[in-house]
């Protein structure tokens, strides 16, 4: 709060005035960036809603990654935002999961989208990191010696295109094939 009444020329009781505190002004910037995402029309098939629904999720998060921390502390939402879980575990239900199982394989998905989302490099530009450094594979297999760690030497000469080819959808895929059971994957 000090950080932002300094950012607004004004003091901390100021602000205190509006909000009853931190959690409450978060909520509200919460609420204000979910009531700007898009709600696309979705399919009828509950795979495919999940699929979609997610996507939805993981590109709020790399528009807005301040975003991820703050939901990851389990205690504030943007209200207009909880339509995505509702669809979700209602998706995961209609696959043929309980509902633990699917409360259960919604946090698989929420983390997995929110680590994803941290993890995702800005988009390159020409002055991005260079490729031609050695993928953490390949440096870690160089050192004592490749025999040591014969998966990653296997791997390290093409780690960078396979990363490459590695998209968020393949990783979200994954899991539902784990999850889902089985005669419900829709492709």
């Amino acid at each position: 709060m000090r950080r932002l009444s300094r950012t607004m020329d004004s003091t901390p009781m100021a602000l205190y005035h509006h909000v009853r505190d931190k959690d409450e002004l978060l909520t509200l910037v919460l609420e204000h960036v979910a009531q700007d995402l898009p709600r696309p029309e979705l399919p009828d098939d509950p795979r495919e809603r999940i699929i979609m629904v997610c996507e939805s999720m993981y590109q709020a998060f790399i528009d807005n990654p301040w975003v991820v921390p703050v939901l990851a502390r389990g205690e504030l939402v943007g209200p207009s935002a909880v339509w995505m879980t509702e669809e979700i575990i209602g998706s995961l239900i209609a696959c043929g999961l309980g509902h633990e199982q699917a409360f259960w394989t919604h946090q698989t998905i929420w983390y997995y989208t929110a680590g994803q989302a941290v993890h995702t490099p800005p988009h390159k530009t020409a002055d991005s990191e260079d490729d031609s450094a050695p993928h953490y594979s390949a440096a870690a297999v160089t050192d004592p010696s490749p025999a040591r760690f014969p998966h990653l030497a296997k791997l390290a000469g093409d780690a960078r295109s396979l990363e490459s080819q590695y998209s968020y959808r393949l990783g979200l895929t994954h899991i539902l094939d784990g999850a889902l059971p089985p005669g419900s994957t829709v492709r």
